[in-house]
């Protein structure tokens, strides 16, 4: 059976405070013996001292009047609570003793530095066991006479201390206690956190969790709950112009990143976001942002917030072209089937020798096409423009929709390429027109292109019932009111409008009867 990091963790930090435990307990109890032992040797020290300085001791020393010093040793040992008092010859020849058998026989332990004339404190195992003995020198005029020694068996003090040891018992369980909560406290806040995984799982959920957040193609930014970066991916770094991606703790504040405005602030709010479109740079990013999971699956915006970025810039460069061939090809249709039919009519009436009615004929089908194609054919305007816009009336005429032109002269020239020139001029237009062959009769729609101060405005006005109101948002993707068998895309083509416009600065604004879309972009640069 293989315990989890958790378990683990907790045994960890359970058998460091048993170890913690049990040698705080040692050093206490080493701590109260060797006091015990001092305060035994201060006591036999003091006390023997002190009897060496009786008057009436040195001369019964002398004397070796065992039969007056054991009684008076006896008295001193039952009062002082000592294990004995001891007083010899200087050959070590006992004249007490504990055990009065013992009185007369030599003394066991250390005698030179009492002859010496120096007092010292031992431990020596004599008759009685091991004791803490002071031996100090017994003198009568200056000369040693005998030798005295006050002492205390090492039982005896460990008995004196054996009231301690449970102070000392006490304080190791209440340790132990406290090590077992800690570690019940670090099992659940680390199962919170880690769940039931071993530590082998978590290592190769780490190794995949580095695999696939250096390998997706997808920029993925996590914040904690405050706002701040706290991790990022290399794609991410290399949509937002970061510096590389690292492995570890990341701390930024997203108030310091060069990002668009609507990007900073949906980091630093926090807020959701659902597949919305920001610009930021030349970039055109698709946007997502939820709250943070944990490891149940259950949302825990404690944890922070999960951003997610995709650059739909290549995409959306590519689906313009299509958009734009696709506008072409339309045009071309429309006026390969639409000139088709005018030449049929003319030839008709030449043949029939109605010649008036031809000329009208064709003077009616130049009116509203000569001056963009003069101005085409001289070359000094946009071709791209003036091209699609001569397309678009031949649309239009298909349409059954009457389609009003208001260019300046000279074209103003728009901050796009060609390609987003059609998607964004053709798009517009192609709405308007199905809005309006939808729409009441008569059905028609106006365009206007305007160089305003340093601004470029385009507006496309039509006669329809506008934007149905059922969509949340008429320029996201999918966004469309077209059936399904409709022909070309459906949804497509005002949300490349908006991510083009969106990606050069400029902005689109609706407003309704009649319906108005109106697009102002910076003018480009000469």
């Amino acid at each position: 059976m293989q315990l989890s990091f958790s378990a683990r963790l907790a045994l960890a930090a359970l058998a460091a405070v048993l170890v913690l435990a049990g040698a705080l307990a040692a050093i206490l109890a080493f701590q109260l013996s060797d006091s015990g032992r001092r305060e035994t040797a201060a006591v036999t020290s003091a006390l023997a001292e002190t009897l060496s300085r009786d008057p009436g001791v040195p001369g019964l020393v002398r004397a070796r009047d065992s039969e007056a010093l054991q009684p008076f040793a006896e008295a001193v040992m039952d009062e002082a609570h000592l294990s004995f008092v001891t007083f010899m010859t200087p050959d070590g020849t006992r004249l007490t003793h504990r055990d009065p058998a013992e009185i007369g026989r030599p003394y066991l332990g250390s005698r030179e530095e009492a002859l010496a004339g120096e007092s010292f404190t031992e431990v020596y195992e004599g008759t009685l066991g091991p004791s803490m003995r002071t031996i100090v020198p017994v003198r009568d005029g200056g000369e040693i006479v005998g030798l005295l020694s006050v002492g205390e068996t090492l039982g005896s003090v460990e008995a004196e201390l054996a009231p301690r040891v449970p102070l000392i018992v006490a304080a190791s369980a209440a340790i132990v206690s406290l090590g077992v909560l800690g570690a019940l406290f670090v099992r659940r806040s680390a199962r919170r956190v880690t769940g039931t995984l071993t530590p082998e799982a978590l290592g190769r959920m780490v190794e995949n969790y580095e695999t696939v957040l250096h390998s997706i193609r997808e920029g993925l930014i996590v914040t904690d709950a405050s706002g701040r970066i706290r991790m990022y991916n290399d794609e991410a770094a290399d949509l937002l112009d970061l510096p590389p991606a690292r492995s570890g703790l990341i701390d930024v504040d997203p108030a310091d990143l060069v990002v668009d405005d609507a990007l900073r602030d949906a980091l630093l709010s926090g807020r959701r976001v659902v597949e919305e479109t920001i610009a930021n740079g030349e970039r055109v990013l698709l946007v997502n942002q939820e709250e943070a999971r944990d490891l149940t699956g259950q949302r825990a915006g404690q944890r922070g917030r999960v951003m997610t970025l995709r650059d739909r810039s290549e995409l959306r460069a590519l689906i313009g072209e299509l958009d734009g061939v696709r506008q072409l090809t339309e045009t071309l249709r429309s006026q390969t089937h639409e000139h088709g039919n005018r030449l049929h009519t003319v030839l008709a009436l030449l043949e029939l020798g109605r010649v008036d009615d031809a000329r009208r004929l064709i003077i009616e089908s130049t009116e509203g096409r000569q001056g963009l194609a003069d101005r085409l054919v001289a070359g000094s305007d946009d071709a791209v423009v003036l091209a699609l816009l001569l397309g678009k009336l031949d649309d239009a005429a298909e349409h059954g929709v009457h389609l009003d032109l208001d260019v300046d002269e000279p074209t103003p020239h728009l901050p796009f390429s060609a390609a987003e020139t059609v998607t964004v001029i053709g798009n517009l237009v192609d709405n308007a027109l199905d809005a309006a062959n939808a729409g009441p009769r008569p059905a028609w729609a106006r365009l206007g292109l305007h160089a305003r101060a340093d601004m470029i405005e385009l507006v496309v006005v039509d006669s329809g019932t506008g934007f149905d109101p059922s969509l949340d948002d008429p320029f996201a993707f999918g966004a469309s009111t077209k059936g399904a068998d409709a022909v070309g895309s459906r949804g497509v083509g005002l949300a490349l409008l908006r991510d083009v416009v969106t990606a050069r600065g400029g902005t689109i604004s609706i407003t309704t009867d009649p319906t108005t879309v109106t697009v102002t972009v910076g003018r480009a640069a000469p």
